[in-house]
């Protein structure tokens, strides 16, 4: 069968389908009423590629432009839907929309090939098994996962480990006391150093409190909103305690823009 689909029709389909993800790119995305509620740049990096695998796949592979329609609207579907309709309340559904685009696309890919008789192109094949292996690997982000414990330093003892749990998420408190010191500033410096060191949690320390500023840790999966994020209390003297709080944070949780 001769091939109706020209090398500059293809360039065109993948151009069609790169400009179909302008909705969810940055500055271009919603800005109201959620400020935050937003793809960042480095999420849309990765995304964007990922979303453009199953059309680049069919651009090596296909044999008629025809099947490249409902993969441009496939795509155009997954952008605004993902900006205007997707949240990263607990639970997200942002990584529900890009699952199940790529099923969607994944199919249409492969029925297409399937009715058009396309044969098999090594590059074009393994860009559609790349699409297929990023639809199966998109995490089910849910409910936030239990805080877990913390290492502690020597000589510290504990004298409770709880999960305090609302309807949203569960915060670990641990509660600990040292045998060699009666100084809650002095026992909240020890464990926090002792847990940069060991667990690499990034502290800044000011002179006249007893208690740090604390980064959270972020997932390195894009479309997991949560952070672990950890506190330091000094509960005081004469006990000397401290409790080590450890909790899972949306780092998307609303903010509203004020109406103008």
């Amino acid at each position: 069968m001769k091939n109706e689909w020209s090398g500059r029709g293809r360039l065109l389909f993948l151009l069609a389908a790169l400009a179909a993800t302008i909705p969810a790119w940055p500055y271009v995305q919603p800005h109201s009423p959620i400020l935050d509620e937003m793809l960042r740049p480095a999420e849309v990096a990765v995304l964007v590629p990922v979303v453009l695998l199953f059309p680049v796949a069919w651009a090596l592979v296909g044999r008629t432009w025809k099947a490249g329609v409902p993969l441009v609207l496939l795509v155009a579907g997954w952008s605004v839907g993902t900006v205007r309709f997707a949240s990263y309340a607990t639970p997200p559904t942002v990584d529900d929309f890009l699952r199940w685009y790529l099923v969607a696309a994944g199919l249409t890919v492969l029925v297409a090939m399937i009715v058009t008789r396309t044969g098999v192109r090594r590059i074009g094949f393994l860009v559609f098994l790349a699409g297929c292996a990023a639809a199966v690997a998109v995490p089910f982000v849910g409910e936030p996962p239990t805080p877990p414990g913390a290492s502690l330093p020597p000589g510290v003892v504990t004298d409770e480990n709880r999960l305090d749990c609302n309807n949203v998420a569960c915060t670990r408190v641990i509660t600990v006391r040292a045998s060699d010191t009666a100084d809650a500033r002095a026992l909240t410096r020890r464990i926090g150093e002792h847990l940069e060191r060991t667990e690499g949690w990034r502290m800044r320390w000011y002179p006249f409190t007893a208690e740090p500023d604390i980064e959270c840790k972020s997932s390195r999966r894009p479309t997991d909103p949560y952070a672990l994020c950890l506190q330091l209390r000094s509960i005081g003297d004469p006990d000397a305690s401290v409790q080590v709080r450890l909790s899972y944070s949306n780092r998307h949780d609303p903010v509203y823009r004020p109406a103008s």
